[in-house]
């Protein structure tokens, strides 16, 4: 997997989908390319994408083991992603009816948290039913409670310092000029306690995810 850039001047991730799809040792790859922009007044998941709109953003990404731009030309559809999100919701639940999953918490896509949110989200709900003998509107207000504000941090969290913001402080550090060890740019200590502020937050640390 790549993930490489700020959205400022161009951020890239890439990951290979299916080995040797056509018998040569071509992989199917799945790439994302990111450039800050207006944001359109209209959210469509459909709307085909365009090289023009960012290729030059990426026209000398050419590394060893990867060329961006051939990378992007030999794409067979392009479709544009608007990385759009909602303000947390008061409530999820009413009567026997709850929200769950991006319908709950819709945020702006940053460490697969979307699908891992709902990971989440999926096994409070269940263990909280099979502990609710016969009442099950109990067991969705407490999902509700116990889901609800934890999320809610997510999505303010992914605005202002999303799992990837140490793309951001590298960029920022070095003004997006090239450098030879990360080590020279930001330190371990640095890096882990970054990463161990997030997982806290989206609930992904060891003691969270080993609770029952």
């Amino acid at each position: 997997m790549v993930r490489a850039g700020w959205l400022a001047t161009g951020k890239l991730v890439a990951y290979p989908i299916r080995d040797n799809i056509d018998g040569n040792g071509n992989q199917l790859v799945n790439w994302l390319a990111e450039v800050e922009g207006p944001m359109r007044s209209q959210q469509d998941w459909t709307r085909h994408g365009h090289l023009d709109d960012f290729i030059e953003h990426f026209a000398d990404w050419h590394f060893g083991w990867l060329d961006v731009p051939a990378l992007f030309r030999s794409a067979e559809e392009i479709f544009e992603y608007p990385t759009v999100d909602s303000d947390p919701l008061p409530w999820w639940t009413q009567g026997r009816v709850t929200l769950l999953g991006d319908a709950a918490h819709p945020m702006v896509p940053r460490g697969s948290n979307g699908s891992a949110q709902a990971i989440l989200d999926a096994k409070a709900l269940a263990t909280l039913l099979a502990d609710a003998g016969d009442s099950p509107e109990s067991a969705l207000r407490a999902y509700d409670d116990e889901r609800r504000e934890a999320t809610g941090l997510v999505v303010l969290t992914n605005r202002r310092n999303p799992p990837d913001a140490l793309l951001r402080e590298v960029y920022e550090r070095t003004g997006d000029r090239p450098f030879g060890n990360i080590s020279d740019v930001i330190s371990d200590a640095e890096i882990t306690a970054m990463m161990s502020a997030y997982r806290n937050i989206a609930g992904y640390s060891a003691e969270h995810l080993s609770a029952p």
